[in-house]
């Protein structure tokens, strides 16, 4: 391929899709925002990819973040499949772990299993705890397995042996039989996305593997087919770690990318972090159907090896991001009598009433042109709102609850405001993390309408609205690399570890991990390592990673007191406490190769100066703030004199997305460009 005109970030939500392109060869920078196309949703990429004017004279490199096979997942419209087990474990899956993570909860149930009983198969195989194979599975056996597989037309099967995290060779001879007897079937290993221990775990991580690859795999090849069709490019998909990976192998690894589509807000907030000297960021992304929450401390991501999605445990690298359903499209209701705003969303169609589309339910965007928070008529595309038809649905809606059509809105912001505030206490306050020693970075098409209201609701003093901030998430992936992960459970005490060979196992896979990075086009210069350690109390369930640097293998004398000293510090950050006399177990081995192929973030902020001209004039306009009507000047972003204090109430207008200032803040342009709002009623 020729060199690399345009780099572009394509964020596909549920409601828009935003992208993000900065052109090398001009060395300018813009965005694009476009209706997203349910449910295929591909050519609302094609369709952003015209707006910017990519076409056939342009090489480009693609940066994508999707959620199609996550909404799939969520919504049970995934891959009819089938599980195989080793035999007499067929119940692995459906036991879970026989807790009650809710205990005093009698209405608590387990999600219903991806898999049904009558879809897991049995294989007469056996691998020791130590990786010793005992009984290799039969090819006969093998073959009649194949023969009913096909003949009850599975889309994918997913597998999933006793210790195959040890020694994946019996997984590896079930997985080429069946590859090889069914090619038309996407084969799942446990072993080529998930090498740790525990065995529901692992099992529940290859069952979504496999569950939601063919999804994703029939969403890339349609837009593989499509961008071939239109330009000269190279897809990369955004994966749940914050890295990226090849859009040609991340169909068979559907939950590396699981959290494809929310990652990359997270990674342009870390961005944003080293250029501004911000450390500690909350970013929230409110979008038209959902809204997610991260943390950046320290300037680094928060990123765990094991969590919980819609239910089901997933062990692989994702950042840690809670997401709830509450966006622009949030439709408020009746719950016999009480306001509730979401889940449900109107998406892109209908959409909201004021889209015009038909849309009949109150949704969060009504509420917000109702009051006046949008000026009737304001444009985003080829989209016109119209606030008479948000105040007549709204004042429909409201005479069930006795309350004016003003008082239903403002009722929806305040409802739709506390549920994000809480979604941000789930990460910050119930953690013990205090979320007034952080910043808000706000961004996604309603976040900054909203971003205000929810800092005041936290104590949390300052605000900052990036520049486009509706396409940060597609920002954001233009600063991602190609990534990597590996994983091995070792379950060794920290006191025995050999040092010399927990060097030589890193180092092979860093000589298997390297070569693919170069293949992926990464320079050798821009490849680099990073090595971790999960390290527990002997006795505990769960471990904390730890960053293991080169001293530690050239000392192996001082390596378990320095591990030690690690592991007491990094314990007592995240619980308040450490017991330093207990012994400790390493437990899995991490390595993370890493390829730097990522843009400079000051560089594409000083690309996009200018980039957002002040379109309109200043003018007032009447704008409802907690019942009360109050003139409110609008004001172009692109016509702020940075380092000017603009008091509030006052409406930011820009291209991709609308800040509300509030009478208790004050705003102003800092000498990056990014938009900071600070509250009055801070004690911060």
């Amino acid at each position: 391929m020729t060199s690399v005109r345009a780099h572009v970030g394509i964020d596909v939500g549920g409601t828009f899709t935003d992208l993000a392109m900065f052109d090398a060869e001009t060395r300018r920078f813009s965005t694009v925002k476009v209706p997203s196309s349910p449910p295929l949703f591909w050519p609302s990429v094609i369709a952003a990819l015209d707006q910017a004017g990519i076409d056939a004279a342009t090489t480009a490199t693609v940066l994508h973040g999707t959620t199609v096979h996550l909404n799939a997942f969520l919504e049970r419209k995934g891959a009819r499949m089938a599980l195989i087990a080793t035999k007499g474990f067929r119940d692995v899956y459906e036991m879970r772990r026989g807790n009650r993570p809710q205990p005093y909860d009698m209405h608590f149930r387990y999600p219903q299993p991806l898999v049904a009983r009558r879809d897991i198969f049995e294989v007469a195989e056996r691998t020791l705890a130590d990786g010793t194979i005992v009984e290799e599975p039969d090819p006969q056996a093998l073959a009649q397995l194949a023969a009913e597989i096909a003949e009850r037309g599975y889309e994918a099967v997913a597998i999933c042996l006793l210790h195959s995290y040890r020694n994946p060779a019996n997984e590896a001879a079930v997985a080429d039989a069946l590859r090889a007897a069914l090619p038309g079937v996407l084969i799942g290993p446990s072993h080529e996305v998930c090498r740790e221990w525990r065995e529901y775990e692992r099992t529940s991580t290859a069952v979504i593997n496999g569950y939601t690859s063919p999804i994703l795999k029939r969403y890339l090849a349609d837009l593989l087919e499509a961008l071939r069709a239109k330009a000269e490019t190279r897809l990369f998909l955004l994966q749940s770690n914050g890295g990226l990976m090849r859009a040609d192998d991340a169909g068979e690894k559907g939950i590396l990318s699981l959290l494809s589509g929310p990652v990359g807000g997270n990674v342009a907030g870390c961005a944003l972090s080293a250029v501004a000297d911000m450390p500690n960021l909350i970013c929230i992304d409110m979008g038209g159907t959902s809204f997610e929450a991260s943390l950046v401390i320290d300037g680094q991501s928060g990123v765990r090896t094991e969590r919980e999605v819609g239910g089901f445990p997933i062990l692989a690298p994702m950042v840690d991001i809670h997401t709830i359903g509450a966006g622009g499209g949030s439709i408020a209701w009746s719950d016999m009598g009480a306001l509730r705003v979401g889940p449900q969303s109107a998406g892109a169609r209908p959409g909201p009433a004021c889209y015009g589309h038909g849309g009949t339910q109150p949704t969060v965007t009504d509420a917000n042109i109702a009051l006046g928070r949008l000026e009737d008529g304001c444009a985003f595309g080829d989209l016109k709102l119209d606030a008479a038809l948000a105040r007549q649905v709204i004042a429909s809606f409201a005479e069930s609850f006795g309350l004016s059509g003003d008082a239903m809105a403002q009722g929806i912001l305040d409802v739709i405001n506390e549920q994000m505030a809480n979604a941000i206490r789930t990460i910050t306050v119930r953690r013990g993390i205090d979320p007034r020693d952080f910043a808000l970075v706000a961004y996604g098409g309603a976040g900054p309408m909203h971003a205000a209201d929810i800092a005041r609701l936290l104590n949390i003093g300052t605000v900052v609205v990036p520049h486009a901030a509706g396409a940060f998430s597609a920002w954001g992936m233009l600063q991602s690399d190609l990534i990597h992960d590996r994983a091995e459970t070792l379950l060794q005490p920290v006191d025995t570890l050999d040092w010399q060979a927990l060097d030589a196992r890193y180092r092979a896979i860093e000589e298997e991990l390297g070569p693919i990075l170069a293949q992926e086009g990464v320079a050798v210069e821009a490849i680099h390592f990073a090595r971790t350690l999960d390290i527990r109390y002997v006795g505990q369930e769960h471990a904390i990673g730890i960053a293991i640097d080169a001293a530690l293998f050239g000392d192996p004398a001082g390596s378990a007191a320095r591990l030690r000293a690690d592991f007491d510090a990094a314990y007592l950050a995240t619980f308040g406490h450490s017991n330093p006399d207990e012994a400790l177990e390493a437990a899995t081995l991490r390595l993370r190769a890493i390829g730097g192929i990522g843009l400079d973030a000051a560089e594409l902020i000083a690309a996009a100066e200018g980039s957002d001209p002040a379109a309109a004039p200043d003018r007032i306009l009447p704008v409802q703030f907690d019942g009360v009507t109050l003139d409110t000047r609008f004001i172009a972003r692109g016509g702020m004199t940075p380092g000017t204090p603009y008091p509030g109430p006052c409406v930011v207008e820009e291209q991709t997305c609308t800040t509300i200032v509030p009478p208790d803040f004050t705003a102003n342009i800092d000498t990056l460009g990014n938009l900071i709002l600070r509250w009055k009623g801070s004690q911060g």
